[in-house]
């Protein structure tokens, strides 16, 4: 099926069959009733510092919702297409409001299978440090646990078949309080740098040093500019060749990721309307004005999605999250690599999927089979890596 950049009635039966959950919760409320539990001075000391009046230091309304995977498309569009920008930067840990209006902004959270299970913890991975530096997402999952809907904090489930589906959850509208700067830098006392397992264990001071609070973000118009959110989990501790089921999944979960931030995006501008009252008829509406608004530009923010902890190849993983996102339709992919050595890696990835791809288009084919190019994939015998420990 191709998603138009406008909503339809085929769209709207299609959010209705893969919408499993959908709540808003509005960020003071739901800080007060569900404060965050931490385990870790240190975590606890950069939240009293970016949050000095408790609840009452957040705003906004967290939107969450949770989609059911989505079936892959047959074929792939090739060829050179603005649809697709691709950039590489140093940094993971860079957020800020889009330039450019319409545009909607998401930033991928590497997960586990149980939403942000570890924030209140000693670990600092990505995974850990987008919820200290936006801490009503731990609220959130504190809140989540205690919903009565079945799972609505696991980005993955087993059907019957024993086969895992990925769940991917959004969240829209949560308010970033501080950056925490992971870097090594021997002057402010991190000659280690805090990511991993060494932000439990550095001095207090240290922490400090590497805290920057915000009181207030704008975007480029000076309105209140929030964080978007895209949590799913990758294939992890696998080991040898990846197989061509392992490359399906993996494209499959960010195929549904990217698209359910499309689909979320049209909400965010007006272009679908969402009713969290359960007695409604249907949870998504096209609104009467829908054709006098724009259609929103998709930029997603990733990186090293589950090369860290779970051992996962760059390589691939950028070659299939570059693929995923054309597939479904995003306009804008900025890449992370964290690195000159990752980067590497990832213009390996990216070399791949030109070959594979745009150079189908060169030579004059308008798209690809997806079969086909699972199995080019396959053929070039990307390898798993190892846990890094974090």
């Amino acid at each position: 099926m191709t998603f138009e950049s406008r909503p339809t009635v085929e769209v709207l039966k299609l959010l209705d069959q893969h919408l499993l959950n959908h709540f808003a919760f509005p960020a003071a409320e739901l800080v007060r009733e569900h404060p965050p539990r931490w385990f870790c001075k240190n975590k606890r000391l950069v939240y009293d510092l970016s949050c000095p009046y408790g609840a009452d230091s957040f705003h906004g309304t967290l939107q969450y919702t949770r989609w059911k995977e989505f079936s892959l498309p047959k074929k792939i569009p090739v060829g050179q297409s603005i649809d697709l920008i691709v950039e590489c930067v140093d940094d993971v840990f860079q957020y800020g409001p889009p330039e450019m209006e319409n545009t909607v902004s998401w930033h991928l959270n590497f997960a586990d299978a149980n939403l942000f299970g570890y924030y209140g913890g000693r670990l600092f991975a990505q995974d850990e440090s987008q919820c200290l530096e936006h801490p009503a997402l731990c609220s959130l999952v504190e809140s989540l646990s205690r919903v009565r809907v079945a799972s609505p904090t696991l980005t993955t489930i087993t059907n019957s078949q024993g086969v895992t589906l990925a769940t991917p959850i959004l969240i829209r509208g949560v308010e970033r309080r501080a950056q925490v700067k992971t870097n090594r830098n021997e002057e402010e006392g991190r000659p280690a740098g805090l990511y991993g397992n060494q932000f439990a264990i550095a001095k207090p001071e240290s922490v400090t040093k590497a805290t920057t609070v915000f009181d207030q973000r704008l975007d480029a118009r000076g309105r209140p500019y929030y964080s978007n959110i895209i949590a799913m989990e990758a294939p992890k501790y696998g080991n040898g060749k990846y197989t061509i089921y392992t490359i399906r999944r993996i494209l499959a979960t960010a195929y549904t990721g990217f698209l359910a931030a499309k689909f979320e995006s049209m909400v965010e501008l007006g272009l679908l309307s969402r009713n969290h009252d359960p007695k409604a008829d249907s949870a998504t509406t096209i609104p009467d004005d829908s054709d006098t608004k724009s259609p929103p530009i998709i930029e997603i923010h990733t990186g090293n999605w589950g090369c860290g902890a779970y051992g996962g190849n760059i390589a691939i993983m950028s070659l299939l999250q570059i693929t995923a996102a054309r597939l479904a339709g995003v306009n804008k992919l900025v890449y992370h690599a964290a690195g000159k050595a990752n980067q590497r890696q990832f213009n390996e990835g990216l070399k791949t999927y030109n070959k594979l791809v745009l150079e189908k288009g060169n030579n004059g084919e308008g798209e690809l089979d997806l079969d086909v190019f699972v199995h080019e994939v396959e053929k070039h015998h990307f390898q798993w890596g190892f846990s890094n420990g974090t």
